[in-house]
């Protein structure tokens, strides 16, 4: 009683109060960092093991691998640990139980392979990563450069003009180029001239190095009082800098004596096309924790930027993608949904009550409620998402309950002839204990998501269940705080005529009268009524049952994907050639709009975007276009292609191997329906031909579609057999073999920087 007057005097304190916090509310909206879907950090640590060589991956397994799931295996907590290799990397994926500290199995582990470096091959690198959503889909936007004058040309314009620009805009993490060959200093070595003088490539690389480090502490000196540090420092900006180096004391003899030095370009590792027509491509990633909506705004800004000056420089970009548009677009999408979803609530009260000044006082509960939850999804570190958005959406239809059993329990007070104060007073007391009980049981139900063991419970539970209680909270503090605040005033300024009509409402109201009729006949005929609940309730399922079936079509989308894995050894002058072979006939379907391209010696990816009015075109569904890029492929058996990035990836890696996004599906339960069987054994043949055995049996099975066997396929490559004896004798190591056999590359780089004007 003694709060509820207090409320009533002090009306200006109380609106003051609640402007505040919505304000404050605002503004944690616009510092709460917006993404698709909540970034959490997903269960499992990665150790990656790399060789700067290729080598046996036998050899990588038994000298790296398996030392490393000894020391994995101490660790507490571990679910399950997969491992994969091959002649580069070996990767050993370990899933923890739901309820370990991931931060602290990070650090455990870290601890144990630091301790373990050191009895490992020197040619082995180690790394651990730590795998997060947001890590993910760090890449956000795909950009395609085009123009005149030669793809070398439109690559030197990217490396000058964009890639800077590009990496100063603040939440860009990184800027990745394909196609086009990169600028770089060519060493051609004279062979016989090198052998005459005993010069390998390994011994020119050495020297590159030793002359390469542009600032070095030597010492110092003392000036008076003064003590002052002495750094030499050189930069290799002339190329007379670099055919000037000392490569043999014989002579001396320069660098220039035993090679051409000259600007080149690098050999080309990858191409990117547009239409058939070369272009370069522009990767962008972003930071964590960055909004990416407004990333996405600030880098159009600066894209337009550099198409104003690209102009005069007969070039242009263009976007390929922006995963930014999609969140934005389903953010807007929920939003809006909200915003319906308040205004039919606000005309439902307008329809039984009828006053716009009951129906003001509802509907700033709304704003007042959204907004002020928005200060604990800061407190909480919850960010904008479709998750929280969804709970806030459902939320919002239940704003309205208690405020509108608190004025409406006011308002038969006021019609009983009370006083305004009084009505207040009482018909707030009266129903603060029910509405109290009646959202506190809402909020009980998300209590057992936040205990549950699965993953994608616990996630849904924790972003929808925060954005839901604390709306709900706020919305009962609403209800009996501001609310009948604004009743009071309201109350005070209306007519008597007015309120002495309230009280005649439920009665002259015809959706009232009918609804009591209603009430009356079933009350009357309860058998009848329960019947007549089951038999609505059954016919429902049935007809979302029959809209489910006849709804089985694929979402249409305006973009396909084909992936293709070349056999191994493939050279990146054959894969082009397949690439242009299968750009050629895409370009022949007419509901294609632009075909993009990026590839390289292993694999490559072509972008088929159909134009928006695709469907008027030959009266064509996505599922026909499917089917045609489908009879593309299989017109190059030796090629794997598909037009699933899984089964791409799969293929990549020689069948099906682990990876995060998979692990991250299987912890969501999310994906294509699929299922593993895991062969374990010491004969790797026999257990080759069991595999190949089981997948010809799934393959007969009618419930599955597809399937495919994790087994890396032979690559070709050179066997040397040396004489152990003959080795000894000379006193050669296998050593010393590795290491000459090194200098026999086509080409390395050296490591060492060239700087040109501004270029580097």
């Amino acid at each position: 009683m003694a709060i509820l007057a207090f409320i009533i005097r002090r009306k200006t304190l109380i609106s003051m109060l609640f402007l505040g916090l919505t304000m404050l509310g605002y503004i944690s909206y616009k510092k709460l960092p917006v993404e698709l879907f909540p970034n959490v950090e997903l269960p499992f640590l990665i150790v990656q093991v790399n060789t700067a060589s290729e080598v046996d991956p036998r050899y990588l397994e038994n000298q790296a691998i398996i030392p490393l799931e000894g020391a994995i295996s101490t660790l507490q907590g571990i679910e399950k640990v997969e491992s994969s290799a091959d002649s580069r990397q070996g990767m050993i994926f370990i899933s923890f139980t739901q309820n370990t500290n991931v931060k602290y199995a990070y650090i455990k582990l870290e601890q144990k392979v630091n301790a373990l470096k050191s009895s490992l091959p020197s040619e082995f690198i180690v790394n651990i990563l730590k795998v997060d959503t947001d890590q993910i889909a760090s890449q956000f936007m795909t950009l395609q450069v085009l123009g005149e004058g030669g793809i070398d040309r439109i690559r030197s314009l990217t490396d000058q003009d964009i890639v800077n620009k590009l990496n100063n805009i603040d939440g860009i993490a990184g800027v990745e180029v394909f196609g086009g060959r990169e600028k770089t200093v060519e060493i051609i070595l004279d062979n016989e001239a090198c052998e005459a003088n005993g010069i390998t490539p390994n011994s020119i690389q050495s020297i590159l190095s030793q002359n390469s480090s542009q600032r070095t502490f030597v010492g110092h000196v003392k000036d008076g009082n003064q003590k002052l540090f002495v750094n030499v420092t050189a930069e290799l900006n002339d190329i007379k800098n670099l055919q000037n180096l000392v490569v043999s004391e014989k002579g001396p003899l320069l660098l220039s004596d035993v090679s051409d030095v000259y600007f080149g370009v690098k050999e080309q590792t990858s191409l990117s096309r547009v239409n058939g027509q070369d272009a370069v491509s522009v990767q962008l990633s972003k930071d964590t924790q960055v909004n990416i909506i407004e990333l996405s705004h600030r880098t159009k800004v600066v894209i337009d930027e550099l198409n104003s000056s690209l102009a005069l420089k007969g070039a242009s970009i263009s976007i390929q993608s922006n995963r930014a548009e999609l969140m934005e677009k389903n953010i807007d999408q929920i939003i809006n949904l909200a915003l319906v979803g308040g205004l039919l609530a606000i005309f439902i009260l307008w329809i039984f009550l009828k006053r716009p000044r009951l129906i003001l006082t509802l509907a700033l509960a709304i704003p007042v409620s959204v907004f002020t939850a928005f200060n604990l999804f800061y407190a909480f570190d919850i960010s904008v998402n479709s998750l929280t958005l969804i709970g806030m959406a459902l939320a919002i239809g239940m704003l309205l309950d208690n405020s509108v059993v608190v004025i409406e329990n006011i308002y038969r007070h006021v019609g009983n002839r009370k006083l305004p104060r009084d009505a207040v007073i009482l018909g707030t007391k009266e129903v603060s204990r029910s509405v109290t009980a009646a959202t506190l049981t809402t909020i009980t139900v998300f209590l057992p998501f936040v205990f549950s063991s699965n993953f994608l419970v616990k996630l849904i539970g924790t972003h929808i269940g925060v954005s839901i209680v604390s709306t709900l909270l706020v919305s009962l503090v609403v209800s009996l705080v501001l609310v009948p605040m604004m009743a009071h005033n309201a109350i005070k300024q209306s007519p008597d005529h007015d309120i002495a009509s309230f009280k005649n409402t439920s009665i002259r109201n015809r959706l009232i009268q009918l609804y009591v009729i209603l009430l009356k006949t079933c009350l009357r005929r309860p058998a009848v009524t329960v019947i007549g609940g089951v038999v609505v309730f059954f016919l429902t399922i049935l007809i979302s049952l029959l809209v489910s079936v006849n709804n089985l079509n694929e979402v249409e989308k305006t973009e396909l994907n084909m992936y293709l894995t070349m056999p191994q050894g493939a050279t990146m002058e054959n894969t082009n050639l397949i690439v242009q072979s299968i750009e050629q006939k895409i370009l022949q379907i007419d509901e294609q709009e632009k075909v993009l391209s990026r590839l390289n010696e292993s694999n490559a990816t072509i972008s088929v975007q159909l134009a928006e009015d695709f469907g008027t075109i030959n009266d064509a569904t996505i599922e026909d276009i499917k089917n045609r890029l489908e009879n593309i492929g299989k017109g190059f058996p030796d090629v794997d292609i598909t037009l699933d990035e899984r089964q791409a990836s799969r293929a990549a890696t020689g069948g099906g191997g682990a990876s995060p996004m998979e692990g991250f599906e299987r912890l969501l339960g999310i994906g294509t329906e699929t299922e593993s069987i895991t062969i374990k054994g010491q004969d790797f043949g026999l257990m080759k031909t069991v595999a190949r055995d089981l997948d010809m049996y799934v393959q007969n099975l009618s419930a599955v579609d597809n399937s495919s066997i994790n087994i890396s396929p032979n690559r070709p490559e050179a066997h040397i057999f040396f004489d152990q004896q003959l080795m000894s004798d000379q006193d050669i190591t296998l050593a010393n073999v590795v290491s000459s056999l090194n200098g026999f590359q086509k080409s390395f780089a050296s490591g060492t920087k060239f700087k040109s004007g501004n270029q580097e």
